[in-house]
């Protein structure tokens, strides 16, 4: 005897309805959603007042169109600057090595006088000692060491080190010499 008898499965079934149990949970989630609140919710001041009002130190006054016609935030515009060292010497701590990081870097950024990095990325480049390919690892040490070393080497143009600011990430171009750093700078809007 077939079990076949012309109608659907219970698991057949079961998918439809959870697809429109879903469609009804977006559609509800989405039709709750608030609307976005009016920029200008206060009406313009009528010209018929002719008291002149005391100002209330208690409401600060609103922002004109000149004050919010910039958003503020990161610039979309980065800056790329690199520099030259040898990797194992800094990832040693060599003060040598720390102090030729503070002139290459000082060197670059001297045309970004009055600006200070927001944001920062640096892309490490070690290749294997046969010269090939690209260490990974050793590489995104590199990076973090040069990272690590930027806020000493220009503190007023680097914000403090952390994690979440300046950051560490290896670069596998194949046309990047080995010891290369390629520091990427986000300025915030001015």
């Amino acid at each position: 005897m077939s079990r076949d008898s012309g109608r659907p499965g219970g698991t057949y079934l079961a998918g439809w309805l959870f697809a429109d149990l879903l469609l009804v949970i977006v559609l509800v989630v989405l039709g709750s959603e608030m609307p976005a609140a009016d920029p200008h919710p206060d009406p313009e001041p009528t010209a018929t007042a002719t008291a002149t009002a005391t100002p209330d130190p208690s409401r600060s006054p609103s922002p004109t169109r000149s004050d919010t016609s910039r958003p503020g935030g990161l610039d979309p515009v980065t800056v790329s600057i690199g520099i030259r060292l040898d990797p194992d010497a800094l990832i040693a701590g060599r003060p040598s090595e720390t102090a030729e990081l503070t002139r290459q870097v000082t060197r670059e950024i001297k045309r970004y006088e009055g600006r200070t990095a927001a944001f920062v990325m640096v892309f490490g480049t070690v290749r294997t000692s046969s010269g090939g390919s690209v260490d990974t690892g050793r590489s995104d040490e590199y990076a973090t060491a040069v990272a690590r070393q930027l806020p000493q080497a220009a503190p007023r143009f680097f914000p403090p080190y952390s994690e979440k600011i300046i950051r560490g990430y290896h670069d596998s171009g194949s046309a990047i010499a080995s010891g290369t750093a390629r520091i990427e700078l986000f300025f915030l809007l001015s």
